[in-house]
This record gives C-alpha cells, structure tokens and sequence, in this order.
C-alpha cells in the first residue's frame, strides 16, 4: 500500500513537470537562504534540482542504514546475512539427508536452523526425523513449539496426534483433536485421526456423528468404518449385555449390514466367545450355504459342541463337490474333533496331511494320537513340525 501511493505521488510529480514546467523554465526567479553568517543564492530550477538529488541520498542513505541494521540485529554472530543463509543451507542439507535416509546428518543439520524463520517448519521436520532417530523422545517439545507457529499450528497438531495414537494415548490425542481450528478440522486427515482416536476410546455414536458428517470425506473409506462401527457396537453389546442383547441388535439391523461378510464374521465369533456354540452353529451354516467363503472355516473350527450336525453335513456336501480341498478336509476334522468323534476327526485330518502341509493339522494329529496312547507316533509328528 505505502509503494502505491508513493507511485501515485511520483506520477503527479511527473504530470505537474509536464503541464507546469516549461512556464518555470523560462522564470527568473531565486531562492534566498538566510541561516547566521551563512548565505545561499539559488534559482527555482537549481533548487528543484538539488532537492531532488538530496532526497535520492537521504533514500539511499536511509535504505543502507536499515541494511545494516538487520544484518547487526538479525544474527548471534554479528553476520546477520551469513547467519541466515547458513540457516536456509542447512535446513535444505536437512530435507536432502531425509529424502536418502540418513537421519543422523539430517538431525545434525536441522539443529542448525534454530530458531530460524521457518515458520516452524524446521521443528516439525525436527520432530519426525526425532522420532526415527531418538524414538520420539523429544518429539512433543519440538511439535509444541511448531504450534507456536500460526503458519504451522494446524499441521504441527495434526502430527502431534497421531504421535499420541501411536503411543495409545487417546484421551491426550483427542484434547489436541479438539484444540485444531475448525477449516482444518474438515482435512481427510484429521478426520481419520478422529475417528481412530473415538474408536480405541470405544465412542461409537460419536464415530457414527463423525461419519455421517464427512462421508465425502472419507470416500472408500467410509464403507470401512461404517463396518467397524458395526462390529464395535457388537463387541460392546456382547461383553456388556450379553448374547440376548447381541442377538436384538443382529435382528434390528438394515438388510445390507446384515449381508455384510464382514459384520456376519463378527456376530457368530462373538456368539461362540459367548460359550453359545450350538446357537451359532445354525446361524452360521444358514450365512456359509449363501456366501461359501473360506472366510467361515475358522468358525466351524471352533464350533464346540456335541453332535454339530448341521455343520458337518454342509462340510461334507461342499467336499462331495471339491474333493481335492485340503481346507474342507481340515474344517471337518476339528469338527468332529471338537465334538468328540475321534475316528473321523483322525480320517479327515490325515487326508488334509496328505493333500496339504499344515501345521494346524500336524498338531490336531499328533493330539489324537496323544487320545490313543501312541506317544512316540506323537513326538514324532511334533518333531517333523518343528523341522519345517
């Protein structure tokens, strides 16, 4: 602003000189300076003259002054200039040694640029290459003095957090969450760490606010943490409430989340960790008959109860299809294991051997073997395992 009005004064000067100054020429008039003893003589032009070259020296003059007044003020060394380039090199040699993975150097370069007009940038490179180097000892002492920094608040916060996170220290993580101004409150970023943040803190209608507000936000994402919301509810539910409760809320739920594989995985697994295994025998081969996903098997695994008919007829059938399926073979052996049917738990489990190396089933035959009192086929089975 002060440049422009001193262009604009310039220009007035300069059309004033063209309209009135070729009248001035041709005047005669003086200038009289009267100061003591001292006298001086001068015409009008001689006078404009020297007025114009004494305010070019007072300029230049006034320029030098400040100059070498930041170059005196401006350094710890008393070479201002010298001072801050060797800052901005080194701040650059910083940033070159991180880019090839030399963090030492670049530590020792970065502790160059303090304080440094970086606008706090140089604390939070400091900061990261801290926690690659000193595993993040002085970590927060460099980002709290980062976010001294308008320039660098936002961001320097936003790494803070997800350092707490890191060191699953989510109520801290979530105070600076809440302390970010609000324009950066709406970065994908942020957003994310807000929702990690509530969802160790197990806040899921906070999770579920935080969703609905930013989807397009989030975009692939959000599909992700609408399912783990899901299931964390579910968890809670489960450990809180019980299976009844955790049956009311399967049962409430929206077609869609219900077909989700995701969520159904979740439901039956908290039911068999709710000691109700024949409940969720039914539920799960009604969803595997839909969905035959591998994902399934380690939940037939884990059925335990006795007679789980059901289930070993759905695996059977699946087997009369794929009869070369190792897997089947091996969902049918802990089955029958589990339920007490040592015969074919051993049938099933050596023809899962004998199409695929497991150490699962290399285990499950030595435990039988183990039920029939043949010890020394045990440890031998042991030791094959732990030769592969």
């Amino acid at each position: 602003m002060r440049k422009l009005l001193l262009y604009f004064f310039l220009l007035i000067l300069f059309f004033g000189g063209l309209l009135f100054g070729h009248a001035a020429i041709g005047e005669k008039g003086r200038i009289f300076i009267a100061m003591g003893e001292w006298r001086i003589q001068m015409t009008v032009v001689s006078a404009v003259i020297s007025l114009l070259i004494g305010s070019i020296v007072v300029v230049i003059l006034w320029w030098a002054t400040k100059r070498i007044f930041r170059m005196i003020a401006g350094s710890r060394d008393w070479f201002g200039v010298l001072s801050i380039r060797k800052q901005n090199k080194a701040f650059f040699n910083a940033i070159n040694a991180c880019a090839i993975g030399d963090y030492e150097n670049a530590q020792k370069y970065i502790s160059k640029t303090f304080p440094g007009e970086f606008d706090g940038a140089n604390y939070m490179l400091a900061a990261d290459i801290d926690r690659r180097v000193n595993n993040g000892n002085n970590i927060e002492n460099l980002l709290g003095i980062a976010e001294t920094f308008p320039e660098s608040e936002a961001s320097a916060k936003t790494q803070h957090a997800a350092w707490l996170i890191q060191q699953h220290q989510f109520r801290q993580a979530e105070l600076v969450l809440e302390s970010i101004g609000a324009k950066a409150q709406q970065q994908a970023v942020v957003v994310r760490l807000w929702l990690a943040t509530l969802a160790a803190l197990g806040k899921w209608a906070l999770v579920k606010e935080k969703l609905r507000t930013h989807k397009k936000v989030l975009g692939d994402d959000y599909v992700q943490w609408a399912q783990q919301v899901v299931q964390g509810e579910f968890a809670e539910i489960a450990s809180k409430q019980g299976a009844n409760a955790l049956k009311d809320k399967w049962a409430s739920l929206p077609r869609a989340a219900k077909r989700d594989i995701a969520n159904q995985i979740v439901y039956v697994q908290l039911l068999i960790d709710q000691g109700l295994s024949q409940d969720a025998e039914p539920i799960l081969v009604e969803l595997a008959k839909k969905t035959r996903n591998p994902s399934f098997h380690g939940l037939f695994k884990q059925l335990k109860h006795p007679s789980p008919h059901q289930a070993m007829r759905l695996i059977e059938s699946w087997i009369k299809v794929d009869m070369d399926n190792a897997q089947l073979y091996s969902v049918l052996a802990h089955l029958a294991y589990n339920s007490g049917d040592i015969e074919l738990a051993e049938k099933a489990v050596r023809k899962a051997l004998e199409l695929a190396s497991n150490p699962e089933d290399g285990r499950l035959l030595a435990r039988l073997l183990e039920k029939q009192n043949a010890f020394e086929k045990a440890n031998n089975v042991y030791k094959g395992l732990l030769a592969s």
